[in-house]
């Protein structure tokens, strides 16, 4: 899958970042076929063939989960995200230890779930009622919305880390560049659910 995703980079190099979700979004068509996740084609006694949809993919080991409103759940795994295009960000936050200075590489979170990959409808903006829960192996959880991300709209540099400092992670962790506070660094991130917000 990586070769895969390395000759389709060599092919548009130099690659523009809008030209990036692309990429990823090949990588991430062909993971159903290596973790179960996709969809599954079953024949009744009628002999009509009749393709079943899993709502949430079985979680392989060490991966995160993206759900909700999408054309199809997946679920990535730490070392197909280290085969996709590297983005490296220097992050300075607040905790209740003090100020920390990092950085932090990894995809950018607008990259993974690109709008192709949600479930939008036909409406003017519809992409900036899209809302992104991040959650970690601890149920630790955090928002980030689709517009805060968007490369038409705030175009933030939120990521999906699998580096800190150099080093690499033992498991993603979402980054988001600008916040005072470090409240939305999700560590151990093994979800990310995908909402589109209505009026009550």
């Amino acid at each position: 899958m990586i070769a895969l995703l390395s000759l389709l980079l060599n092919f548009v190099r130099p690659t523009p970042r809008r030209l990036i979700p692309l990429a990823v979004a090949v990588t991430l068509a062909l993971a159903p076929a290596v973790s179960g996740c996709g969809s599954t084609t079953t024949t009744p006694t009628t002999g009509a063939a009749v393709t079943t949809t899993p709502t949430r993919p079985a979680p392989l080991p060490g991966a995160v989960l993206v759900t909700g409103a999408l054309k199809h759940p997946f679920q990535v795994t730490i070392d197909q995200l280290r085969g996709m295009p590297m983005h490296t960000v220097r992050v300075t936050f607040q905790n209740d230890k003090g100020t920390e200075h990092h950085t932090e590489g990894g995809v950018l979170l607008a990259q993974l779930l690109g709008p192709t990959v949600l479930a939008t409808q036909n409406k003017k903006g519809d992409l900036l009622s899209f809302v992104v829960l991040t959650v970690g192996a601890d149920g630790y959880r955090a928002a980030v919305s689709y517009g805060e991300i968007s490369p038409d709209f705030a175009n933030k540099d939120v990521l999906v880390a699998v580096t800190e400092d150099g080093k690499p992670l033992s498991r993603p962790r979402l980054v988001v560049p600008g916040d005072v506070k470090g409240g939305r660094y999700v560590s151990d991130l093994v979800e990310l659910h995908v909402s589109r917000l209505t009026p009550a």
